[in-house]
């Protein structure tokens, strides 16, 4: 996975990059970074917040693990 988001995004994805592949508004992940409910680690560079491809893709597997793990109980 990690090959691919590089592939399409770069070593780093910008906010409306994230909102666009989590398939939400850029509005609610602006409130999920605001409220400390975004488990991705993220930086903000002067206005811009810049998510590590590499970081979006383990945040990804680690959610699909849990809910294979879950569907298993």
């Amino acid at each position: 996975m990690v090959e691919i988001l590089i592939n399409q995004y770069g070593p780093f994805m910008d906010l409306a990059d994230l909102a666009d592949l989590l398939k939400i508004k850029r509005e609610s992940l602006y409130q999920q970074i605001y409220r400390d409910g975004l488990n991705i680690p993220h930086v903000k560079h002067g206005k811009k917040y810049l998510f590590p491809t590499p970081e979006v893709a383990a945040y990804f597997t680690s959610q699909l693990d849990l809910q294979r793990e879950g569907s298993r109980t």
